[in-house]
Order: C-alpha cells, then structure tokens, then sequence
C-alpha cells in the first residue's frame, strides 16, 4: 500500500511540476531555476563506499506530533524499510521546542557510525550554528537553512505551489476580482515565497491584491484579521490566498460570520482537515505539499548520498491543487497513510 502511496504523490508532483513550469516562465526574471544545479562534491561522504545494509542515516524533523509530520514520518520509515538501510527518527514535542531539537541533533552528530544526517530545522540560522563543521553528509527536508556544506534540499518549491494556487483562483475569480492575502509570519523564508507566488499569479491574472496581513499560522487570529479586512473593504473581496489550512479555516470562519458564501478560500498544506473543507465546500481548493514523498526522498536521497552519489543540490516533492474534483481520493490516500 505504502509503495502505491508513493507512486500516487508521485504523479501529484510529476503533474504540479509540469504545471509549474508556466508559472516559473512568467516569473523567471525573480525566481532563477536552480533546480538542475548538482554538487560536484557532496559533504565529505565515507573514503569506503558503504553497502545498504551497512548505512545508517538520522532524521530529525520538526515534531512527530502533529499529522503534517506524521506525513513525513511515515515516508522516513518506509524508505528505510524498501531500502533496507538502519534509520534513526527522532522529533521534538512541539514546532518551538528549539533547544530541544538543537539538543537533539549535537546528540546524533556525536554518533560515531551516521553515514548521512536529514534535518527538518525550526530555526535554521541556529540549526547551521549547531551543526558547524561535522564531517557528515547534512541533507535538509520541507525547510532550507544556509549552511555552507549541505547536500541537497528536499521539499515543496513554495513559489511555484503557491502561484498554482494564486492561478486557479484568479481564473475562477475571473480578472477584475479584488483578493487578500494572509500569509504566516513576515519575514519568515516559507511564508514569503508563498505569499510571492500568490502575489504573482494574481498579478498575472489581472486581479487587484487589495491588502496583504500576517496570522502566524492561527486561525484565530486569521479570523480577526479577516474580520478587520472584510471592514475596511466593505465585504468586496472575491478571493482569500492563506499561508496554510488552519489560517484559511479562520478567515472562511470570519466569511461565513459575515454572510459571505461565494469568497474562494485557498489553504495551503493540504491536511485532512483542509481537504474535508473543501470537500464541504468551505475552502475552494487548498494546495497540497507531498510530505509523505518529501520523506521518502529525503531518506533515498541520504542513502545515495552516503554511497558516494552526486545529488542534485535541491529536489522540489512538488505540489498539487486540491478542489472537489479530487479532493475525496485524495483524502482517502491521506487516511491510508497514516491508518486511519
């Protein structure tokens, strides 16, 4: 099943990928293509070329405790499993457990027989700190940090996600519409690239990009923000563009509040609860990241890594729109990977 799995996220993103393409052509002038880039050398890999059973690769990512990474976890095992390699997954209680995790990583480092290292970093700047300048192969997964000798970077180009989703509401909105966008946290590398994206497709489309605010990823404070917005634009907005699925559940919140019932709604993530919303018809769509693919990759992509492969210095999982047309299937498969 979990092979299967992969194979469906795979032609998600084979698809997003495709479809992406136009978007980076419009936008090439700000968003280079580095995508085919490769390292001619990796981080310093083992003088001996190490056998599948012999590797063992550690993966810490930001939590295991939400379903997002539940996602990513999953892959982690199953990869190791297909592959047939030794792998070590480790996550902190929360998304701010930052010493937490900093202490989690200097505690795999010292292991004296890690062949490649996966890290998913809460605060990348002090994550590059931490890992200074060990001798093992340091690949990153669904979020990049500037650190001189990694790898590769496995995840979502959050750009090009972003301007798929921009795109399919600009096009049902029809140019003219008026839209806002509420992003994550300004500033922060993820939300900036999304809210680019979705700025971009708008513009593109000939849709007015009235007011951009900030809610952090929660929902409660999305829907005050969305309160204030639908205030001092008079209820005249077609479109609301979210950073992820819970800021998009509080917007339609505040939508809803307000008797508004035709707004198209996009989250971002594409979790359960973001699909069922726009199964019931709240949300319009939501963008899908892959993070059972990411996971999966990220562990393939080590295992090459510690046998003395070149790998391209960023791998995108790709991304794909969910409307009602698929959203059900892909629910479904979202259930499946985590059991339930």
């Amino acid at each position: 099943m979990k092979k299967k799995l992969l194979a469906l996220f795979m032609v998600l993103a084979l698809t997003a990928g495709l479809a992406g393409c136009g978007a980076k052509e419009d936008t090439a002038a700000t968003t280079p293509d580095t995508s085919k880039e490769t390292t001619e050398e990796t981080a310093e890999t083992p003088e001996e070329t190490a056998t599948d059973g012999d590797i063992r690769v550690g993966v810490i990512l930001k939590t295991l405790s939400s379903e997002y990474w539940g996602y990513v976890a999953a892959g982690v095992k199953q990869a190791g499993e297909d592959l047939g390699v030794t792998v070590d997954l480790q996550g902190p209680a929360s998304e701010t457990a930052y010493d937490e995790q900093n202490n989690m990583i200097e505690t795999m480092l010292s292991s004296p027989d890690l062949d490649a290292f996966v890290i998913s970093p809460l605060q990348p700047d002090s994550v590059v700190s931490v890992l200074g300048d060990t001798s093992v192969p340091v690949l990153f997964v669904d979020t990049d940090a500037p650190y001189d000798k990694k790898v590769t970077y496995i995840g979502t180009g959050n750009y090009d996600a972003a301007y798929l989703g921009g795109e399919y509401a600009a096009k049902k909105a029809g140019e003219g519409a008026r839209a806002v966008i509420i992003g994550g946290v300004q500033g922060n590398t993820t939300s900036d690239e999304r809210e680019n994206g979705y700025r971009a497709a708008l513009e593109a489309n000939g849709v007015k990009v009235e007011a951009v605010q900030y809610a952090e990823g929660l929902a409660d404070k999305a829907a005050s923000i969305m309160e204030n917005l639908l205030t001092s634009l008079n209820n005249d907005v077609d479109i609301v563009l979210c950073n992820n699925d819970e800021i998009a559940s509080g917007a339609s919140r505040a939508a809803q509040q307000a008797g508004l019932k035709d707004i198209i709604i996009v989250g971002f993530d594409g979790i359960q609860a973001g699909v069922q919303n726009v199964i019931d018809g709240t949300f319009a769509a939501t963008v899908a990241q892959s993070p059972y693919n990411m996971g999966y990759m990220a562990v393939e992509k080590a295992v090459a890594t510690a046998k003395g492969e070149t790998i391209d210095k960023s791998v995108d999982t790709g991304a794909t729109v969910i409307t009602s047309e698929n959203a059900q299937a892909y629910l479904d498969e979202l259930k499946a990977v985590l059991g339930k």
